[in-house]
């Protein structure tokens, strides 16, 4: 059950009233309203409507299970430079297991049907991952372009492709601020577009990089089906799915801020929208089944745990932080408790079991059409 943490003392403050003023509004003694205020106490269930009226919010947010209206919404700054240049080592590790390389190989020779060298632009490229996934599968004589804001993910990249036998070329800059020289035969991105503010005007700069009958490829996750994506052997699969008020939170980002949860599953029609041609979407194949016999169990395993913040636990201070992230971002707070709850039971479960296997399916689509 959320906790309720009465917000009287800063209305009240807000008015600048005394508790003697306010008792007397209420019709209480100003004893009464030091103990609602300091928690010793709380209202008669019939004050709420009355004290909420008073201070015009609702009562949810006078017990503090919602922000009130003039609270900052926080943006969740996944589009920025620092936020990525932290995520470094999530990047370099959580890649690993999230694709099938005989799936890379059939996309570039039976889907897309590249049979001659290529130029690759990688928009929002990271570390350059999607260069290691599709380059030994391209032809002879092929190059790979990476582009991205973070200066600390390019240097890293450049050292990753020091081996490479084909051209490889990093830029540092802002994908929407950046002018090409030349036009690329594959522009790509993978997972960018699903932390932006505002994805088809990313698409339409990136379209602009292409040449002429080239293909313009766009990989993203949708995030209904990674909350529904997930079991783990010997949980109840329904509880797993629960993400109670997420959809409030979502919402919320995408009205705010424009960052749209669901990107992934409209890209094929904003690149219709843009002028594409042959638009098509397929879905990456890629389901990771884990289990004690899997090689590297202990490793695969505590990546997914950690990565989901799921093996942490959080300090009171920590918590509440993130409560009043959820709230201003929509959610009640009995939602946000529950959110929170349900990642600590999955760790904990973890705990308990040792050797538990899962399985969980992303669900990555991968949209593409012509220029």
């Amino acid at each position: 059950m959320a906790e309720v943490k009465l917000r009287i003392a800063e209305l009240r403050r807000r008015k600048h009233l005394t508790q003697q003023r306010l008792a007397d509004i209420v019709g209480v003694t100003f004893q009464t309203i030091s103990k609602w205020e300091n928690g010793t106490a709380m209202p008669d269930i019939t004050f709420l409507p009355t004290l909420a009226e008073y201070f015009e919010v609702s009562v949810d947010q006078l017990m503090g299970l919602v922000p009130f209206s003039d609270e900052t919404y926080v943006p969740a700054g996944t589009d920025s430079s620092k936020f990525w240049a932290e995520k470094l080592e999530y990047l370099i590790r959580s890649r690993k297991n999230s694709w099938n390389d005989d799936y890379a190989k059939f996309l570039i020779e039976q889907v897309w049907k590249i049979d001659r060298p290529v130029k690759v632009l990688d928009c929002g490229c990271g570390l350059g991952f999607l260069g290691k996934l599709f380059m030994p599968y391209l032809p002879k004589g092929s190059s790979y372009t990476g582009i991205d804001i973070t200066e600390k993910l390019t240097e890293v990249g450049e050292h990753l492709f020091a081996d490479a036998d084909y051209p490889v070329k990093f830029i540092t800059k802002n994908v929407m601020e950046y002018h090409a020289k030349e036009q690329y035969d594959l522009v790509l991105c993978k997972a960018v577009l699903r932390h932006l503010d505002d994805p088809k005007a990313f698409l339409a700069k990136i379209i602009e990089f292409a040449k002429k009958d080239s293909y313009i490829v766009c990989i993203d996750s949708n995030r209904e089906f990674e909350c529904d994506g997930l079991y783990v052997d010997g949980m109840d699969y329904f509880e797993l799915c629960r993400h109670d008020g997420m959809e409030k939170h979502w919402r919320t980002e995408l009205e705010q801020q424009g960052r749209d949860y669901a990107v992934a599953i409209r890209t094929a029609h904003l690149m219709r929208a843009l002028g594409l041609r042959e638009v098509d979407v397929r879905a990456n194949d890629k389901v990771n089944f884990v289990t004690p016999q899997s090689a590297d169990y202990e490793e695969t395993k505590q990546d997914f745990l950690k990565y989901n913040d799921w093996n942490t636990g959080l300090s009171p201070e920590q918590r509440e932080k993130t409560i009043l992230f959820f709230t201003s971002h929509g959610m009640t707070r009995q939602e946000a408790e529950l959110n929170i709850d349900r990642n600590l039971t999955i760790s904990s479960f973890f705990e308990g079991h040792p050797s538990a296997g899962y399985t969980f399916f992303k669900g990555t689509l991968i949209s593409y059409g012509k220029k």
